[in-house]
């Protein structure tokens, strides 16, 4: 059997040089890349930056949507009118792909951040929204999306293509569902344990929840969050470990 996994990380996010530097020391080992729209993180400067490392390196290039909440980081849950949401959706995407043009870019996929993306999650309505959004703007745009979660659903309902992603970093409940952040427990830090995480969701289609029972799920991107302090060290091993297991690193195949 041929293994093959997209390997992501969520960038354009640095506020400093030295964080900078820790996301252009992670680009080389990714196959795409999830870029802050500017309302969580970013701004026009560092999306066309992040942007143009992308193509450099041949990572594929998303958009990274979240609520309008720089003050943290995009990761407080938020009550939007339906209206609003969808401007401040389809604001962010829009004008990305116009900065993924001018920087000689393709944008083909959308992965919303932080609050956005988990309370999708579990709000089959609300994910049905963003993706209609996306829609809209593209039938043939990739949502990136957490396996076994609403996420998949509502891209088939709106007809989008859904890539279910898994982490590398986080831990799971028994629902499939991640671990909260407030929890102690919703990180793993430890390279090595992060490494058989992602080696057996891969090739086993499993993921151990905390309570230690297995889950099926069918991942088609593993992502690294890149504001976790070791990002680049999570990166460079992980797709060191899955090339050495044989796992090609490639792109989600698109329709276009």
């Amino acid at each position: 059997m041929i293994y093959r996994i997209d390997l992501n990380c969520d960038l354009g996010e640095y506020r400093s040089a030295h964080e900078e530097r820790k996301e252009i020391a992670i680009m080389p080992f990714l196959s795409s890349a999830n870029i802050a729209c500017g309302l969580h993180a970013g701004d026009e400067r560092v999306i066309r930056a992040t942007i143009r490392r992308a193509v450099e390196f041949g990572v594929g290039v998303g958009s990274h949507p979240s609520f309008p909440d720089r003050e943290n980081f995009g990761r407080k849950a938020m009550a939007l009118p339906e209206v609003k949401l969808r401007e401040v959706v389809c604001r962010q995407i829009e004008e990305f792909a116009n900065h993924a043009s001018v920087c000689g870019a393709n944008m083909t996929h959308v992965k919303a951040h932080g609050a956005l993306y988990n309370m999708a999650a579990v709000d089959l309505s609300l994910a049905i929204v963003i993706c209609e959004v996306i829609a809209n703007f593209d039938t043939e745009m990739l949502v990136f999306g957490l396996a076994n979660s609403n996420w998949v659903e509502a891209a088939e309902i709106t007809g989008l293509r859904i890539v279910e992603e898994v982490f590398s970093d986080r831990r799971y409940l028994s629902g499939s569902e991640l671990v909260p952040r407030v929890n102690q427990h919703a990180l793993i830090t430890d390279i090595v344990e992060a490494e058989q995480q992602v080696l057996k969701m891969v090739r086993q289609k499993l993921v151990t929840s905390l309570d230690g029972i297995d889950h099926r799920l069918v991942p088609g991107t593993v992502c690294i969050h890149g504001d976790s302090p070791e990002a680049n060290v999570f990166a460079k091993t992980l797709r060191s470990s899955l090339e050495r297991e044989g796992i090609q690193i490639l792109y989600p195949q698109s329709v276009r």
